[in-house]
């Protein structure tokens, strides 16, 4: 009996400690997941001076399939890692890393361009804007295909389409961050990655005499988080602490969203906001288990 106790006490002791230390260490590092209804990003721009509009399924042909939301615009999951100096109520943050998957938001037009050669004018540097498109004369922009964002523009009718495909974030931060007694932190110093992706997008004959239909790839673009800002007019991210009782806490992280990938032809944006949540126990509450556990087990060695 004796073995079993000290085997259960230092057990105990060892989980009490780990998770004093948890609350209370130098770098505590945490993955949160988003929150898909939550976490919605819109892509805007400009082609030649006219605005991007979203792609209706009439008479393209297409499918929405969030019809709560417009073609692009569209919900993300996926995971976000972040590191905190106390669990509960930090004074400084770092993101280390996330994978912010974009959610198919329907088909549309165009179609999936991954069949066009990547390196018409084979000088081994694929997707090179416009070296490397196809001629758009004789095509149709269709058939519609899965797409996670999707755009036309239209001048009277509609003389380009253009879709994102295969997006993943990365949102993170250089050094950790200052956070104040609210959970409030600056959201311009966080950089905004797209670790994949793909631009399809394909132009009507008559709205430019380049006549092109082509892949883009979009990934390793990477700009700061309200990079076209200055400075203390973006709103801040947030990492709350809730209690929800029996010693549980969530955790919510929300970053707001506004970038701008600037371009000559056609520079784009995305805003809206990303949370990501995670429901952790307290600490607190497995020291008195823990307590009341050797209590226990003391009454059983004091039996006759």
């Amino acid at each position: 009996m004796k073995c079993v106790m000290r085997v259960a006490a230092c057990s105990i002791a060892l989980l009490i400690f780990s998770l004093l230390s948890i609350r209370h260490a130098t770098a505590t590092q945490i993955t949160l997941n988003f929150v898909p209804s939550s976490s919605t990003l819109t892509w805007g721009g400009f082609f030649g001076g006219v605005p991007f509009s979203p792609v209706p399924t009439v008479p393209s042909g297409g499918a929405d399939y969030n019809l709560a939301l417009l073609s692009n615009t569209t919900t993300h999951q996926g995971t976000i890692v972040v590191d905190v100096d106390n669990l509960l109520a930090p004074t400084s943050i770092k993101l280390l890393s996330s994978t912010a998957n974009a959610d198919l938001s329907g088909k549309w037009n165009p179609d999936n361009y991954s069949f066009l050669p990547p390196d018409v004018d084979g000088d081994n540097d694929p997707y090179e804007f416009p070296d490397d498109a196809s001629s758009s004369v004789g095509t149709v922009p269709g058939p519609p295909a899965d797409a996670d964002y999707a755009i036309r523009i239209n001048a009277g009718v509609d003389v380009a389409y253009a879709a994102l495909r295969d997006i993943l974030i990365n949102v993170t931060t250089p050094a950790a961050v200052p956070v104040n007694g609210l959970g409030q932190f600056d959201s311009k110093v966080e950089n905004f990655e797209l670790t994949t992706g793909w631009w399809d997008y394909w132009l009507h004959p008559t709205f430019t005499n380049e006549k092109l239909r082509q892949r883009l790839e979009v990934a390793g673009g990477d700009e700061d988080n309200f990079n076209d800002f200055t400075a203390g007019t973006d709103p801040d991210s947030t990492y709350v602490a809730v209690p929800l009782g029996g010693g549980a806490y969530q955790i919510t992280l929300t970053l707001p969203i506004n970038v701008l990938f600037p371009d000559n032809t056609a520079p784009t944006r995305y805003t809206g906001t990303l949370v990501a949540t995670i429901t952790i126990p307290e600490p607190t509450s497995f020291v008195l288990l823990g307590m009341a556990t050797l209590a226990t087990l003391a009454g059983v060695r004091r039996r006759p």
